[in-house]
């Protein structure tokens, strides 16, 4: 009686020894690293626009899925100083986001972006493309994050 006893035992342990279980994130303690665009807008010579003043970093807005963003501009960040920052968010394929640099002007940037992967109800994307105002633009590596530079 004793070895069918031990051998269930056994064969109890090395079940709940699986590897194929996934692990467990604990929601209440996640914090999702969301990547972020940054949009670099200058003229032809270079000059960065914001930083020349040519559009006020307070003044500029961004509306994407009925949300108007402000203070989308971080000038007291080091290096991100006189960049529109916008999270990587949306849906996979297109999404249009409106770029308000002022009363008079608004620029337009379609994204398309592939899900990558869900953590905890978050989704994470990357960035396939970049259209600002009907352009296709570069899409450059900056410190793990996106930057598209737009020449206007």
């Amino acid at each position: 009686m004793k070895q069918p006893f031990l051998l269930f035992i056994i064969l109890c342990i090395m079940a709940s020894c699986s590897k194929d279980e996934k692990e467990t994130i604990d929601c209440a303690l996640f914090d999702p690293a969301i990547s972020n665009l940054f949009i670099k807008l200058v003229d032809a010579e270079g000059n960065n626009l914001i930083e020349n003043e040519t559009y006020i970093a307070d003044d500029i807005t961004v509306l994407f899925n009925d949300y108007l963003y402000t203070n989308v501009v971080f000038n007291d960040v080091e290096g991100i100083e006189n960049l529109i920052t916008l999270n990587v968010i949306g849906n996979d394929g297109d999404n249009t986001i409106k770029i308000q640099l002022s009363s008079e002007e608004t620029d337009t940037l379609i994204l398309n972006l592939t899900a990558e992967s869900e953590i905890c109800g978050w989704t994470f994307f990357s960035i396939n493309s970049a259209i600002y105002n009907d352009i296709i633009l570069t899409i450059e590596d900056f410190n793990g994050n996106y930057l598209i530079t737009a020449v206007k």
